[in-house]
C-alpha cells in the first residue's frame, strides 16, 4: 500500500528505505542536558522510536554551529564535546533501522530568547531606545563560514547519514540572502548576486569538509510573505541553481519569517491548508532538477501519496504526524491507516509548548495533545508485560477507547463496556 512513498530512493552513497522525511523540528529537550546544548537520552529514545516506526529519514533539530551566538535549550555542534553524545543518538537510530541528518544553524535574531548569546543580523537592529545590536561585521561573517565548515565536518565525524544547510526563517543565512532583511552596501548586500554570496560559501564550506557521496539537502523559504522586498519565488530558483552548483543535492522547501505574521507557514496550524508548499516546490523542482520534498500540514499518507503520484516531489515531509504517532510509517505502510492518529494541526503541544519553554523553565520539553507520551518513550512508553490478562474497561469515551487500544498493543485483552 501507498507504493511510491515507501518506494527506495538513493541519494548519492545514501539510500533511504522510504519517501518520508521527519523534518528538524526543536524540542527544547536539550535544555535538560548539563549545559543545556546537548543531547539526552530521552532526546535518543525520541528519535529510535520514530525510526523503529519506518521513518525514512530522521533530521535533529535545528544545531548551533557557533558558541558564541548558541543558544540554551537549543542543540549545539559548535565544539568538538559534542561528538560522542552525537554519535551515540547515530549508532541507537541506525540499530533500529533508521538514517539521519543534521540541521546546521546560526539562528541570527532567533536566539534572542538566550540573553547570553551573540544576536548576528545583516544590519543594525535597535532592540530599545537605549540600545542597538549592531551589523555583523565582515570579519564575522567570514567566521561564520568557516564555522559552518567545521561543524560539517564534527557531523560527520559523529556518524550522521548527511548533513542539512538551513537558509530560511529569518536566520542568517536567508537574513543575508533576503532583500527584505538585508540592507547593507558592501560586498554582502544591494544586489542579488552580493545577498547570495553569504549563503553559498557557508555551502562551499560545508560542502567541503563532507565526503563526496554524503547527500547534502538545504532548507529554503520558496519565497518571502509579508516582506517588502522580499525573496520572490524566481529568486529562489535562481539562486538554488547556485546552490546546486555548490554541492545541495535536496531542497527542503518551507516558508516564513519571524519579523512579520508570515512566522505563522513556519509551524503552519489547522487552519492553513494542507499541502501549503507543494505547488511552489514543484515549480522549484521542475526549473532546478534538483531532488525535491515540501513540507507542510502533509499529514495523511494519501496526500504524501498523491504529491508523489502527481510528480510534484521526490520526498515528502511528515513531521509533526510523526510527533502524534511515532508509528505513522509502519502503520501506513501495513494499510492500518484507521489506527493512525492523525496530527490536527492544534499547535499547542508542539509550537506554543516550544514557544512558552523558552522562558518557563517548569516547560521540560514539546509535547502533542494527541501523543501524552511524547519524548518520554522510555519512561512513559507502553511495553508488553510478562504476562497477558483480560481487562475489563468501564465506559467507552475517548479515554475508554484509548485504553483499550493501548492494552491491545501490549498484548492483552481489552473487554470494552459502553451503557
Amino acid at each position: 500500500m501507498f507504493d511510491k512513498l515507501f518506494e527506495p530512493i538513493q541519494i548519492r552513497g545514501m539510500e533511504l528505505r522510504n519517501r518520508v522525511v521527519m523534518s528538524a523540528m526543536g524540542t527544547h529537550e536539550s535544555a535538560e542536558s548539563e549545559d543545556g546544548k546537548s543531547v539526552t537520552d530521552k532526546l535518543i529514545a525520541y528519535h529510535v522510536a520514530r525510526a523503529k516506526g519506518g521513518n525514512g529519514l530522521n533530521t535533529v533539530e535545528v544545531t548551533s554551529v557557533d558558541a558564541p551566538s548558541a543558544p540554551f535549550g537549543f542543540l549545539s555542534i559548535a565544539e568538538d564535546k559534542y561528538i560522542p553524545e552525537f554519535k551515540k543518538l547515530n549508532d541507537a537510530v541506525h540499530e533500529a533501522g533508521g538514517k539521519t541528518c543534521i540541521q546546521l544553524w546560526q539562528g541570527g535574531l532567533a536566539v534572542a530568547s538566550d540573553q547570553m548569546a551573540q544576536i548576528l543580523v545583516p544590519n543594525d537592529l535597535p532592540l530599545s531606545p537605549q540600545y542597538t545590536v549592531p551589523a555583523i561585521t565582515n570579519e564575522r561573517l567570514l567566521d561564520i563560514i568557516d564555522k559552518f565548515g567545521q561543524a560539517a565536518k564534527r557531523a560527520v565525524e559523529a556518524g550522521f547519514d548527511c548533513l542539512e544547510f538551513h537558509c530560511a526563517h529569518n536566520y542568517l543565512p536567508h537574513s543575508m540572502l533576503s532583500g527584505g532583511i538585508n540592507h547593507r552596501s558592501d560586498e554582502w548586500g544591494g544586489s542579488f548576486e552580493n545577498r547570495k554570496k553569504f549563503p553559498l560559501e557557508c555551502i562551499k564550506s560545508i560542502r567541503a569538509n563532507m565526503p563526496i557521496d554524503m547527500p547534502l539537502f538545504m532548507r529554503v523559504d520558496c519565497h518571502d510573505d509579508m516582506l517588502d522586498g522580499g525573496l520572490t519565488i524566481e529568486e529562489v530558483i535562481e539562486f538554488c541553481k547556485d546552490a546546486k552548483e555548490c554541492g545541495v543535492d535536496v531542497l527542503n522547501i518551507s516558508r516564513g519569517n519571524i519579523l512579520t505574521a508570515a512566522t505563522l507557514y513556519e509551524v503552519a496550524p489547522v487552519d492553513i491548508e494542507n499541502g501549503f508548499n507543494v505547488e511552489d516546490a514543484a515549480r522549484i523542482r521542475k526549473e532546478t532538477g534538483m531532488l525535491t520534498m515540501p513540507c507542510g500540514r502533509i499529514n495523511t499518507p494519501e496526500f504524501a501519496e498523491k504529491i508523489l503520484e502527481d510528480d510534484k516531489a521526490d520526498l515528502v515531509v511528515m513531521a509533526r504526524a510523526q510527533l502524534a504517532d511515532a508509528n505513522f510509517c509502519n502503520k501506513a505502510k501495513a494499510g492500518k491507516v484507521n489506527q493512525i492518529r492523525y496530527c490536527i494541526g492544534c499547535n499547542q503541544g508542539c509550537y506554543d509548548s516550544f514557544c512558552a519553554s523558552l522562558y518557563n523553565p517548569a516547560i521540560k520539553h514539546i509535547t502533542c495533545m494527541r501523543n501524552p507520551g511524547l519524548l518520554e518513550e522510555e519512561t512513559l512508553g507502553l511495553k508488553p508485560g510478562s504476562v497477558s490478562k483480560k481487562v475489563v474497561i468501564l465506559g467507552g469515551g475517548i479515554a475508554g477507547m484509548e485504553a483499550a487500544l493501548d492494552l491491545k498493543e501490549t498484548g492483552n485483552t481489552p473487554i470494552l463496556f459502553e451503557k
